[in-house]
């Protein structure tokens, strides 16, 4: 078969569902949108903006993607999302916002007295992200549990910096 006849066929590749592979018929424009659509999840995903993304694509939201801004967001983007006024809405998703505006908070305030930031995220923030995104069993948290989980996360790596100040014989802040 030619290079341009391959092309004009349909190729088996795995399905449009991150996660699942199921295999199925798909046309080299149906495979170019999909890929298009796995770049875009991941440069969200880098960009710590991938609540926004999958919020865009109307998906049900799964526990660690609100810690991703948190764990990958720079300094200027948790500064704008903790001044962020969120209207206060009755829906599970306006407490979840709430909560990701104080969580950058916390965040930046522990980075400015542990810093640096990149710091903060790769030693507390990133573990727990993908923790979360390992555990079945968080699938039905309320923004409050998370909450408890980060903030865990954050009060472990203070007291990680705190013991090796004492043990370096810095006096601890």
């Amino acid at each position: 078969m030619s290079w341009s006849r391959s092309l004009r066929e349909p190729w088996r590749v795995p399905g449009p569902h991150l996660g699942r592979w199921q295999e199925g018929l798909v046309h080299r424009r149906e495979w170019s949108r999909d890929s298009a659509e796995i770049v875009g999840a991941c440069e969200a995903f880098l960009l710590g903006r991938l609540l926004e993304h999958v919020e865009e694509h109307a998906a049900p939201m799964p526990v660690w993607v609100w810690t991703n801004l948190l764990a990958h967001g720079t300094e200027d983007e948790l500064r704008l999302e903790r001044a962020a006024v969120r209207e206060r809405t009755t829906t599970s998703r306006g407490d979840w916002r709430e909560a990701r505006s104080y969580l950058a908070s916390e965040v930046l305030d522990l980075a400015a007295t542990y810093g640096p930031l990149a710091e903060v995220q790769r030693a507390a923030l990133v573990p727990l992200e993908l923790e979360l995104a390992a555990r079945a069993d968080v699938v039905d948290w309320s923004a409050r549990q998370w909450v408890g989980a980060v903030q865990a996360s954050l009060s472990g790596y203070r007291h990680a910096r705190r013991r090796a100040a004492i043990r370096a014989g810095r006096p601890s802040r």
